[in-house]
């Protein structure tokens, strides 16, 4: 599972999702659909940074957007799979949808909140992981209908993006350009505060 936790402001997001989008390789959803609405696939940076002007039921606004990322070719075309709700705990909702698969990428971005920068995060099954897990969870279906060989190339090369877009790291986490500023006027990297962590500028910083 070759996982990248990363640091980045919305600038560095639209950097990140801009190259992502003009690559092609992969199509872009949502990790969790809005009750009774169909799962949306996104088609541009633009697209996916509205998401963090949305607020929760709560009326906070969202401080992370989650997606799923499906490399083509991977395995049979992609189908988002109907969860069902309790109506009586979803203020009457009966259904939503999800984007699952054994081979899907997350990509999971943060932003600045009140307590400092979440981190960002890229993740994905290993072929190993997913036949351990089949038993356990079969309505992922089937783990050898997943090309994880072309999965894992495009994983790798997402991170070694992010990696070459980075200006320093904190401990083994890259901080791109956006994300050095709120560190630098005091902000928190979430977990890593100034008093317990340092950062390791680049050369090209």
């Amino acid at each position: 599972m070759p996982n990248c936790d990363f640091y980045a402001t919305l600038a560095d997001h639209e950097r990140l999702l801009r190259w992502l989008f003009a690559d092609g390789a992969c199509h872009v959803f949502e990790l969790n659909s809005d009750v009774e609405q169909p799962l949306k696939q996104f088609h541009s940076a633009d697209e996916v940074l509205s998401q963090f002007n949305r607020t929760h039921p709560t009326g906070e606004k969202r401080d992370t957007v989650y997606l799923q990322l499906y490399v083509q070719g991977a395995s049979p075309p992609f189908v988002p799979r109907r969860v069902r709700l309790n109506p009586e705990t979803c203020n009457g909702a009966t259904f939503r949808y999800t984007a699952e698969g054994w081979g899907l990428i997350q990509l999971y971005l943060g932003t600045v909140t009140a307590r400092g920068l979440n981190n960002s995060h890229t993740n994905h099954n290993s072929q190993k992981r997913a036949e351990a897990w089949v038993s356990t969870i079969p309505e992922m279906g089937n783990v050898g209908a997943w090309d994880f060989k072309k999965i894992s190339a495009f994983s790798s090369y997402l991170n070694q993006q992010i990696k070459k877009f980075s200006v320093a790291k904190i401990c083994s986490r890259p901080i791109l350009p956006g994300a050095l500023e709120p560190w630098r006027e005091g902000v928190s990297l979430l977990p890593y505060s100034h008093e317990k962590a340092t950062v390791t500028l680049y050369a090209n910083a």
